[in-house]
């Protein structure tokens, strides 16, 4: 009896307790985004009679907010049903994100539905995104827009570029519908080539105009470079002769800064005669030389670059000038300016002053007879342009202080008849002698006339087959020779880019053949391999020991026409040289010189001529019998030594001049102690 009391309190406790129960009839999806809406469909059952509040709380993040309440009155055994919804807005929910949950409470009797996840995030997707553009050119920004919910946006799209110019950001605003958003824009035309960020913010707002759900994406574009004009600059409009004309190209872009680029340039002299024409890298000074007796006049200089065409002027001025060499007793002028000299020259000896009426025309000189009492003079000259010479220790005899032009004398000569027969017995000996000792042959090879040039084109043959080039003297190397041991000069000229200028007709075949004729007035024997010509300079040929002064300068004329072939011409040669010395067995056979390399003088020759960039590069045992001539500096790469040259000593522009005159001068000493 006991038991079945205690049992009965029991069941009304019990029955109590779960008087009400709430069953959620449809549990929440697992993801939100703001602005969307939750419904939550439940069923409220219960056993008793019940009057109380019922509500709904949304928990995220330990945050809790009630979004539902209601007063309940319900009778024992009666169920309600309820679709309480909750709109995901700030008004309403507060700006709540996260992982939550919802709690529903009866009275004592409490639910909660399973976790959830409210976001606000937006992903953004770029289709196609340009990323260089040019300035004034339009361009598309277009893009899809996805709530983290898979919902599609509808919503705007706010374009910032940022750090555009000084005068701020560009902004833009456009709609986004159904997730897709499309925008077109342009850089200002004056915009600076450089990458700029552009920044992309999606939102959705409420009703109440409030941002619901946010996203943002960032990318760089590139403005491009533009030319926009381009311009040549001068150093100086007007140019003296004997100068350099200093010409720069430039090619402005949009915001007038320089580019890099390549310019095609041509100057034409006066007669519309093109003097050079050359590709040359913009905003950089090119140099065109202007030799001292080029005529006053104005030139012309157009260049071309990336569709643009500009010209320009300058002046070659006159310039009056002469150069003066005393030499013995004869005091030599030289009219080395560009116009006719027409002044007077002022010569000061001892304590007098001599006034000489100089008429010259370009290129032309005259001979000056000097005299005073027994002695060594200070002999000053003073020009009227303002150039002043003094040579100290010069010899002078005579009765008084005088100068005398010296055809003056020579006429007098030539007006007796003794001097006529004198002359004509000089010149019978002289054809005499190379009748007699066979030189009529060399003579007349060496003729630079159309005939002579005949007899010698005769004779060429192709230095190897399917060479370019042809020569008179042709060298071929042997491994076993028998023949005179001896030492010899060699200039090495490795042509890097033959292969190419071989596959196409090319003013390069004339200029290699150009060098090769060069070296045949220095006596040169040409030997080709590969990509390398060998000039051999030797005594077999020259019959002279001493040929390292004329291989140096049959280097530097070589480099003098690689120089100028390549600035007139578009296609260059690329070309290094090496002069080197060494010993060699030799046998001229026919037309042939047959010869065997001793040691390592070929191979060293080449292993310069590929370091060389177009500059003379010597071996060491030529560096030692050049250094009277040369300053050298010794540098080494890939293990080859090799010495370059800083400076060649005692040039003398005027050496063949005064060497003529001279021997001449000495003739005349003859003829007067006669």
């Amino acid at each position: 009896m006991k038991k079945i009391f205690i049992s009965l309190i029991l069941s009304m406790f019990f029955l109590n307790f779960v008087s009400a129960e709430i069953v959620m009839t449809e549990q929440p999806k697992e993801l939100y985004n703001l602005k969307d809406t939750i419904k939550i469909p439940l069923k409220i059952t219960t056993l008793t009679d019940i009057s109380d509040l019922f509500t709904l709380n949304l928990i995220c993040n330990g945050l809790e907010t009630e979004v539902y309440k209601e007063y309940l009155f319900l009778e024992s055994g009666e169920e309600t049903e309820r679709k309480p919804s909750i709109p995901l807005i700030e008004s309403f929910i507060g700006r709540t994100t996260g992982t939550c949950k919802i709690k529903a409470t009866l009275g004592e009797e409490t639910h909660l539905t399973r976790e959830f996840t409210i976001s606000d995030f937006i992903k953004i997707e770029l289709k196609d995104q340009q990323t260089e553009v040019k300035p004034g050119e339009e361009f598309a920004i277009e893009l899809e827009a996805i709530k983290e919910n898979g919902g599609l946006v509808n919503g705007f799209m706010e374009i910032t570029i940022i750090g555009l110019n000084h005068t701020g950001d560009l902004f833009m605003t456009n709609t986004i519908k159904n997730g897709y958003g499309y925008e077109t824009l342009k850089f200002p035309a004056s915009t600076k080539a450089n990458q700029y960020l552009i920044s992309i913010n999606v939102s959705e707002k409420d009703t109440e105009g409030k941002t619901t759900n946010k996203g943002f994406i960032d990318y760089n574009i590139k403005v491009l470079q533009v030319p926009t004009s381009l311009e040549i600059i001068l150093d100086n409009f007007k140019v003296e002769p004997d100068t350099s004309a200093k010409i720069k190209t430039v090619l402005h872009d949009q915001t007038g800064e320089p580019m890099d680029a390549s310019s095609f340039v041509t100057i034409k002299n006066s007669k519309e005669e093109i003097i050079q024409e050359i590709n040359y890298p913009t905003n950089e000074f090119l140099d065109v030389p202007i030799t001292y007796k080029e005529p006053a006049a104005e030139w012309t200089i157009i260049a071309e670059s990336e569709n643009f065409t500009t010209e320009s002027l300058f002046e070659i001025i006159e310039k009056a000038r002469v150069d003066t060499i005393i030499l013995n007793k004869t005091l030599v002028i030289i009219n080395t300016g560009n116009v006719f000299y027409n002044n007077t020259i002022k010569v000061e000896i001892a304590n007098s002053s001599l006034d000489v009426y100089v008429k010259l025309d370009v290129d032309e000189s005259k001979k000056y007879l000097l005299s005073a009492p027994d002695g060594n003079y200070e002999i000053g000259i003073i020009t009227e342009e303002g150039d002043n010479q003094v040579v100290e220790g010069v010899s002078l005899t005579g009765k008084i202080i005088s100068i005398k032009e010296a055809s003056e004398g020579a006429i007098r000569i030539i007006r007796h008849p003794i001097s006529w027969l004198f002359i004509l017995a000089i010149l019978s000996f002289v054809v005499f002698t190379i009748y007699k000792k066979g030189y009529r042959r060399s003579f007349f090879g060496h003729i630079n006339i159309p005939f002579a040039k005949k007899l010698k084109a005769g004779k060429r043959t192709l230095l190897k087959k399917n060479s370019l080039l042809t020569t008179n003297n042709k060298a071929e190397l042997t491994l076993s020779l028998k023949g005179n041991k001896q030492n010899a000069s060699l200039v090495c000229m490795k042509v890097k880019n033959l292969k190419e200028i071989q596959s196409k007709k090319s003013n390069a075949e004339e200029t290699l053949q150009k060098i090769v004729g060069s070296a045949e007035e220095k006596k040169a024997a040409i030997y080709e391999n590969q990509e390398n010509i060998f000039f051999l300079i030797s005594p077999v040929k020259t019959k002279t020991f001493s040929n390292e002064r004329a291989a140096l300068e049959l280097a530097q004329k070589i480099e003098e026409i690689l120089k100028e072939h390549n600035q007139k011409f578009q296609e260059k040669i690329e070309a290094g040289i090496s002069v080197n010395l060494g010993t060699i067995v030799a046998k001229q056979e026919g037309e042939i010189l047959k010869f065997m390399s001793m040691g390592t003088l070929i191979t060293t020759a080449k292993k310069i001529a590929a370091i060389s960039e177009g500059e003379i590069l010597l071996g060491a045992k030529m560096k030692d019998k050049l250094a009277s001539n040369t300053k050298t500096q010794k540098e080494e790469k890939d293990g080859t030594e090799y010495y370059s040259i800083k400076e060649i000593k005692n040039p003398d522009k005027h050496k063949k001049f005064i060497s003529n005159f001279l021997k001449r001068l000495e003739g005349d000493k003859k003829e007067e102690k006669k």
